[in-house]
């Protein structure tokens, strides 16, 4: 049995298996101000200048659904330190906008979209970068001097409102982690759990119950084997180790235009529709996020005119996601570890093999290998949640997967599919 378990939260999380994190930032309404970690934000980035004619949260939750996501985190705090919910702390925020006359709230709008469509609400506040309050996470930093604790009242006291007022969320996004307390940074831990001891968290603080981590890159892509484990003196190790004593499993993120566009594909920019990912490069990105035991969560660059310009490429993925997955050639559930085999006509062409170990019992199996009648096609290690292995549109009657523990940890393979 492996050392670490994951909570009935953590299943749930690797069952939503696709999210996305929605981005409406200001940098967005002056693309070549390079600043906007600094207080000339104050009057560069002036929210009066902000009078979206589209402004639409509903419609960002309905694009989110017609991907295919189960749940979707908004990001309610960027670098620049405007906030999307009409905060008390300063007016540096969705009241101080043209938009709905300063009586909108952004925040609360997207809930209840989220609430229609059925999905998991989940919310990103960085911790890390504040233009506002000139708290600039590239710069060295005297976490104890006033100018940072006043950052760290502003942190608390948000936080507070978001978690507090706003009901239960299912995944909270710090996006590189939090300064802990004893080093000057906020004391986030109690309010995490006071108000909000149910949800998932990504980077989140140390002793965080539900934490998941990242998993290196922005390109939509997990390593070959990446566990949900981790050891207690390396919490963020991307390829994760089978006897890992956390189980603080990865997600996968990526934007969804190419990293090469505005802001890294996060922030919309006019004229960059060329790099709107294809429905055939988000599939590619799932089977290497998703299908190597992660999530995968993506990036929705929101418009100036605040609507989801892409919404077309989240549809197209969505019916070509169904088209893919939606028959199996053979499937098999709770098979028995020593006899995984499935069968086809020997005509049809294969695209993926799909297998998955009932994780409630850990990851333990360290070997897999593939055999297309007789014939080894695959070897890899680890399985986990869910592995798609690509089958590049081969032929064969019959497809058989060998599984192993080196250590003799009990294998339960919760499910084998062939596509």
């Amino acid at each position: 049995m492996s050392k670490a378990l994951p909570s009935k939260k953590q299943l749930q999380w690797a069952d939503m298996e696709i999210g996305v994190i929605i981005h409406y930032i200001m940098e967005i309404y002056d693309p070549d101000f390079k600043e906007y970690k600094t207080s000339a934000v104050r009057t560069r980035l002036s929210p009066d200048k902000f009078n979206p004619s589209k402004l639409d949260p509903e419609q960002w939750v309905r694009s989110a659904y017609e991907l295919g996501a189960k749940y979707a985190v908004i990001v309610l705090n960027h670098c620049t330190g405007f906030s999307l919910w009409p905060t008390k702390v300063n007016d540096y925020s969705c009241v101080s906008m043209k938009w709905k006359d300063g009586k909108g709230d952004i925040f609360r709008e997207f809930l209840d979209a989220c609430k229609k469509y059925g999905i998991k609400p989940g919310a990103y506040y960085s911790t890390g970068c504040n233009g506002y309050y000139n708290i600039n996470d590239e710069w060295k930093i005297d976490y104890k001097s006033e100018e940072y604790q006043a950052y760290v009242h502003c942190v608390e006291e948000q936080v507070k409102e978001i978690w507090s007022e706003y009901g239960e969320l299912f995944e909270i996004w710090f996006d590189g982690g939090v300064i802990p307390k004893e080093k000057g940074g906020p004391d986030i831990l109690p309010i995490l759990k006071k108000y909000q001891p149910n949800a998932v968290t990504f980077q989140g603080p140390a002793d965080a119950p539900y934490n998941i981590r990242w998993v290196g890159n922005e390109q939509g892509v997990a390593p070959e084997c990446c566990r949900a484990s981790v050891r207690k003196d390396d919490r963020t190790d991307i390829y994760g180790d089978i006897n890992g004593e956390l189980w603080i499993p990865a997600e996968t993120d990526f934007p969804n235009r190419a990293n090469e566009s505005f802001d890294g594909g996060w922030g919309w920019k006019a004229g960059e529709e060329k790099y709107v990912l294809s429905p055939e490069k988000l599939l590619d990105c799932y089977v290497k996020s998703v299908g190597r035991n992660t999530n995968m969560i993506v990036g929705m660059a929101i418009s100036a005119d605040g609507d989801f310009q892409d919404e077309e490429q989240f549809i197209a993925f969505g019916k070509l996601f169904k088209e893919t997955f939606a028959n199996p050639v053979d499937a098999l559930k709770s098979p028995d570890a020593d006899n995984i085999v499935l069968h086809s006509d020997g005509k049809a062409k294969l695209n993926y093999f799909v297998i998955s170990e009932d994780i409630s019992k850990g990851e333990n199996v360290d070997g897999l290998i593939l055999y297309a009648d007789g014939k080894e096609i695959y070897r890899g290690e680890c399985i986990g949640h869910k592995r798609i292995v690509p089958l590049e549109g081969i032929s064969a009657k019959e497809i058989k997967a060998q599984v192993s523990s080196s250590d003799g940890r009990e294998i339960s393979i919760k499910k084998a599919e062939l596509y």
